[in-house]
């Protein structure tokens, strides 16, 4: 009796593994420490730094949409999607219609694991309500960005300006910040929407300013 019952829990635990694997939750990531979960009174709860910073002012890592991993050059012809340099795309497309960003390529889950992700669109949206939401323009440790308190909790976070990366270099770093929703424009989905603002103008948009998903973006994470 006792050898079947230590065979079934060895039955259960490969199949614990294999059904891990297959759902993409086999991630070993840590969240850093000084990560934190912050309350906004919101739908989800926003860290208090992006991913790769070290403290709530710091710009973090940079990532083109669906990939969770840096790199020095950003274009179609070095993104994992697309075929060669082309806008030709092998996921996320019109062709498997899959708009929302499946957590085995979310880089906020990839490097932080946990239940870490990044924001979908409206989430983002909803960061900026101003009923729910103050954003102050303020300067932290040298740099620009704005504190948001969620008035239902008088908890804030700060989101610094961070620009985007583009090619080989960082573009509008010490105007904008942007940061990447885990979600597709439908009908164009060679671009994301993210969230963009600078001392004057706050908004979710997927225009303007190249929203290209091979573009090199930072990420403030949710859960």
């Amino acid at each position: 009796m006792k050898k079947i019952f230590l065979m079934a829990l060895s039955l259960m635990f490969v199949w614990a593994v294999g059904n891990a694997k297959v759902n993409g939750s086999d991630n070993e990531a840590e969240t850093p420490d000084g990560v934190e979960a912050v309350d906004l009174g919101l739908s989800v709860k926003w860290a208090n730094m992006n991913v790769g910073a070290t403290k709530d002012s710091g710009f973090g890592t940079y990532f083109a949409w669906g990939e969770v991993k840096p790199k020095h050059y950003y274009s179609w012809g070095t993104y994992s999607w697309s075929h060669k340099d082309t806008t030709f795309l092998l996921k996320y497309s019109t062709t498997d219609k899959k708009h929302q960003l499946a957590l085995s390529d979310d880089a906020a889950r990839a490097n932080w694991g946990g239940e870490w992700r990044m924001p979908t669109v409206g989430e983002c949206e909803e960061l900026i309500d101003p009923n729910k939401c103050e954003w102050e323009w303020i300067t932290k440790d040298g740099v620009n960005g704005y504190k948001v308190t969620g008035k239902k909790t008088g908890n804030s976070i700060f989101l610094p300006i961070t620009g985007f990366r583009f090619y080989g270099d960082v573009q509008f770093r010490a105007i904008k910040g942007i940061y990447w929703t885990s979600t597709l424009h439908t009908s164009n989905p060679v671009k994301s929407w993210f969230l963009q603002f600078d001392g004057s103008n706050i908004d979710v948009t997927f225009g303007k300013l190249s929203s290209n998903r091979f573009s090199g973006r930072c990420i403030r994470a949710v859960r």
